[in-house]
């Protein structure tokens, strides 16, 4: 604590250290936030496809929950990625819904992206998630875009989430 009769110049002094020290604690904050990615990434990152006339939709699963119980498996999938052509996309599959949302120009969940590539009881054709521990496919996806166009009648999904 800090007591005393500074004066203005005093106080202004007082001031410009408090501001040099948080900003100093700061600054050794993010540096320890951005350092510890580091020891993380030698991990393997696990890239999932979509393999489709037009090209590969390449993403990496952030969310990759699975369960299963009494022969039921409840799926959730989610990740950031890119089209064939680099734009960004951001990928949502779930086997309670039976759906698939590729989002076309966001990366993020809960972003409004204005076009999409969609399969799924829904959209298209129902498919099936045949899962073998945490690798997953889906073979004969039918996929539309938002307005119900047909895309693809025989793209093939794989998810691997090995490394989450």
């Amino acid at each position: 604590m800090i007591t005393g009769n500074f004066g203005m110049d005093g106080c202004r002094t007082v001031s410009v250290a408090m501001v040099g020290l948080f900003g100093a604690l700061m600054l050794t904050g993010c540096r320890a936030e951005a350092e510890a990615p580091t020891s993380e990434s030698s991990a393997a990152v696990a890239i999932s496809v979509l393999e489709t006339s037009a090209g590969r939709y390449e993403f990496t699963p952030t969310t990759c929950g699975i369960h299963s119980q009494d022969g039921f498996d409840d799926i959730e999938i989610q990740g950031p990625g890119t089209a064939p052509d680099g734009e960004r996309l951001f990928f949502e599959l779930s086997s309670t819904a039976n759906a698939m949302t590729i989002g076309l120009g966001v990366d993020g969940p809960f972003a409004s992206p204005e076009r999409r590539i969609q399969a799924g009881r829904v959209y298209s054709q129902e498919f099936t998630i045949v899962a073998s521990g945490r690798q997953l496919s889906v073979a004969g996806l039918v996929l539309v875009d938002e307005n119900g166009a047909s895309i693809d009648d025989g793209a093939t999904l794989t998810i691997d989430c090995g490394a989450q």
